[in-house]
């Protein structure tokens, strides 16, 4: 009993070696939700998952309401499984203190399962930490957070390869680039390029013709436009992220993060350091990538460009969340502000 990781409760499920309680939570939410499927189905007898399968949307439900389902004997089975969904648990010291008094005596045929999904707890809370350690006492605490960019890499040509498909190791890492590291959206999108290859090669144009981009590699391309003064090029990829709807906020925060990866990277390489130091210092597991977009981006610009883009997206942030001009406009300003400096 104990804090534990993805391999050690992989084990437990393979051997049937079952604890009484999880705490399920951490940055990648494809390896939540899998973990969570495979303890039920390891745990539940569909035959009786009516009688020993309690599910709970932790905002809609009181927590006395929770642990009662928790208290119930299993049906015909050896477990009584209990799924709560983002419980909001540290805004109530008291639900702490019952949750916490609870685990101290789980009953023996209970499987809780608190789940993080979408809500995201504070992991330096004082009320997290005593609900891990209650966790941790009772049963397991388990934090998945994202895999390296070569381990995901690693799964996406194994995966293509149980479709009949061929995807190269360089391949892969220019697919999480290109879609992004959501694990639940490469798996989607190696199942698409694996049915087009039609057992062949998943090759770079392959990938470049059919997968999906997300935001932040669309916002690369920007950037790339906007470093190499294509001011025509520039406003087209930004015509395309209004097209999709995509909020002025959400774009100008991730074109910040671009220019910011890019400082990064510059101040690195003037202290005589490569971007793979850069990623030791600064969280970029699973996104490794955006380092290398940066490397090759900023070469041409010098840090007083850098620091004179950031500033100009620092003002641009300020006008677009505290004036009513039209944010379209501060986005199409700053993107001529950019390339300008580029060009000094």
């Amino acid at each position: 009993m104990a804090e534990i990781g993805e391999n050690i409760l992989k084990k437990q499920i393979k051997e049937g070696s079952f604890k009484n309680a999880y705490l399920i939570f951490g940055e990648e939410n494809y390896l939540k939700e899998f973990y969570v499927s495979r303890l039920k189905e390891k745990l539940i007898d569909k035959t009786f998952e009516a009688f020993n399968f309690h599910s709970f949307d932790g905002k809609d439900i009181p927590l006395d309401d929770i642990l009662k389902d928790a208290q119930m004997l299993p049906m015909m089975s050896e477990w009584n499984m209990v799924l709560v969904r983002d419980y909001p648990i540290e805004k109530s010291q008291s639900d702490v203190k019952a949750l916490t008094d609870f685990l101290s005596d789980i009953p023996d045929t209970t499987v809780l399962v608190f789940w993080y999904d979408v809500l995201e707890p504070d992991l330096k809370s004082a009320r997290f930490k005593n609900i891990r350690k209650a966790f941790a006492s009772a049963g397991d605490s388990v934090q998945l957070d994202r895999r390296s960019e070569n381990e995901v890499a690693k799964l996406l040509v194994s995966g293509a390869k149980k479709r009949g498909a061929v995807l190269t190791s360089d391949n892969a890492k220019y697919l999480i680039s290109v879609s992004g590291n959501d694990m639940k959206t490469l798996y989607n999108e190696v199942d698409k390029l694996s049915h087009f290859a039609v057992g062949g090669e998943i090759t770079k144009e392959i990938i470049d013709n059919m997968a999906t981009k997300c935001l932040q590699a669309r916002v690369y391309d920007l950037s790339k436009a906007v470093v190499a003064g294509n001011s025509s090029l520039a406003y087209s990829v930004l015509d395309t992220l209004f097209s999709m709807k995509e909020e002025p906020i959400v774009l100008l925060s991730v074109i910040g993060g671009v220019y910011v990866d890019m400082y990064r990277v510059k101040c690195a390489k003037t202290a005589g350091f490569a971007y793979d130091d850069v990623a030791k210092h600064f969280n970029y597991r699973g996104r490794e990538f955006a380092l290398r977009n940066a490397t090759r981006d900023c070469a041409s610009l010098s840090e007083l460009q850098l620091r004179n883009s950031i500033d100009a997206i620092f003002d641009a942030d300020i006008k677009i969340k505290s004036t009513a001009v039209d944010k379209r406009l501060l986005l199409e300003e700053l993107i001529i502000k950019l390339i300008l400096i580029a060009q000094e």
